[in-house]
């Protein structure tokens, strides 16, 4: 039966397949069912009438019908003509019996990894300072956790109802499709379960010791290994490319883009830790994955951001961050607050040029779309982010609401420093006079901005 083991039940595989006949190792030749036989039996089952009530089948006789049809000469008509029963209601059953009879040898997998602790489990392909950071959240009780060793995949199995905690020790890099599987692991989970894993930064990849003994060699080594692994995936022609030679293994990824993709997926980053050049992470399920299928990768991308009346619009930008970091706006804030320039400090979301393309106001230029397309104006408070806009004084909220934002910020005009208290002052300073010169004010401020830019020097926080 082993060979019917499968993830994807294929039915047509058994039709008119005699297991007991082609493998009866006592005859020299294969035993073969006569047309004569053939037509005896055939005539044999229309005599018989289908009087039976499917009532009348217990489970145990169903399941020997399906074995039968497994294990027998007759064919799928004979079998159904005999127990009168039809072809649909047969099909059903043996659906019925094959998906339990896999879930069954679930059971045993999941029986057998259980005759191990979680942790001889893990200490197998990683080392104890793996385990100890592991169980300091998830503890040693195997039954409740299901260690998925680096050859296998979750999709293996389907019974969960007693695990609560699901600790991948294969690298995320090494997902054909990366999502579709964490937001498998939040299928399984309950809400407050644990996902452990781990993720390779493509920074720790070009430290590696053994390409490091040569620098040169290492630089063009990793430039190459850059573009391949890197940049190939996320182009829509290259990406098939890439993935017909390498099926998605070994991909190289920030530590903005892997923990961005478990947030996206539903989980609450908890910590996570590098040790031996990997990352590992301890996450938990808090909702459902947000299944974004369109995500941004290019340097030209739209952040969601609020507009006049509360309304949701999307402000172009050039990437300064790497992909996925706008789910963890959150976590950074949690993590490190708000530094003095008015953006969260110590923000590991930025790109290495960032610093410099913000300064100038260079990664801002794509707005003009959204000026010409009646979203935004020239000047104006700053569009922000949901999560920004809840940090905003009530008062200020109100009166952010009633105007359009802008490209040119008022602490731009008013040459105030960056920091969020100032901006705050500064944006409520020009709402009010908003309100009160709705005709001069944004002139008297676009005029303000130049000159403090051009003469004064005034940067971007």
């Amino acid at each position: 039966m082993k060979e019917f083991i499968t993830d994807t039940l294929e039915l047509d595989k058994f039709l008119e397949y005699d297991i007991f006949l082609k493998n009866d190792h006592n005859l020299k030749k294969p035993i073969q069912v006569t047309k004569k036989l053939k037509a005896w039996k055939s005539s044999l089952f229309e005599k018989e009438k289908t009087t039976r009530d499917l009532k009348d089948f217990s489970s145990l006789e169903r399941i020997r019908v399906v074995v039968d049809s497994l294990l027998g000469d007759l064919s799928i008509e004979e079998i159904c003509l005999k127990e009168g029963i039809s072809q649909k209601i047969f099909y059903q059953w043996k659906r019925d019996f094959l998906v339990a009879f896999k879930r069954h040898s679930e059971n045993v997998l999941i029986q057998e990894k259980n005759s191990y602790t979680t942790k001889e489990l893990i200490l197998k392909e990683a080392n104890l300072e793996v385990f100890n950071f592991f169980d300091s959240y998830i503890g040693d009780n195997s039954r409740k956790n299901l260690v998925i060793p680096k050859g296998e995949k979750l999709s293996t199995y389907s019974n969960f109802s007693q695990i609560e905690n699901v600790i991948i020790l294969n690298k995320i890099n090494n997902f054909r499709q990366i999502n579709k599987h964490l937001e498998e692991v939040n299928n399984k989970l309950a809400n407050g379960g644990f996902l452990l894993g781990c993720f390779e930064t493509f920074t720790k990849r070009g430290q590696k010791k053994s390409i490091n003994n040569i620098p040169i060699v290492r630089n063009i080594y990793f430039g190459f290994d850059f573009i391949f692994n890197r940049v190939f995936p996320k182009l829509p022609v290259l990406k098939n490319i890439y993935f017909n030679i390498t099926k998605g293994k070994n991909r190289l990824l920030s530590k903005a883009e892997s923990l961005g993709r478990l947030v996206s997926c539903g989980f609450d980053i908890l910590d996570y830790k590098e040790i031996d050049g990997i990352h590992y992470f301890a996450a938990m399920k808090i909702k459902e994955p947000v299944f974004d299928m369109s995500p941004s990768y290019g340097p030209l991308f739209k952040m969601k951001r609020i507009g006049k009346d509360g309304k949701i619009i999307g402000v172009y930008k050039f990437r300064t961050m790497h992909p996925y970091s706008e789910y963890l706006q959150d976590y950074i804030l949690k993590l490190n607050g708000y530094a003095e320039t008015g953006k969260p400090a110590d923000d590991f979301r930025l790109v290495p040029y960032a610093k410099y393309v913000r300064r100038f106001w260079l990664d801002e230029i794509p707005q003009l779309i959204n000026v010409f397309k009646g979203e935004l104006k020239l000047v104006g408070v700053r569009p922000v982010s949901q999560r920004y806009y809840q940090d905003i004084p009530k008062d200020i909220q109100e009166l952010r609401l009633t105007q359009k934002p802008g490209c040119i910020p008022p602490y731009v005009a008013l040459n105030r420093a960056g920091s969020v208290e100032d901006v705050l002052q500064a944006e409520k300073e020009y709402l009010k006079e908003k309100l009160q010169n709705p005709y001069t004010t944004d002139t008297k401020y676009f005029f303000k901005a130049l000159y403090n830019i051009l003469i004064k020097n005034k940067r971007s926080a």
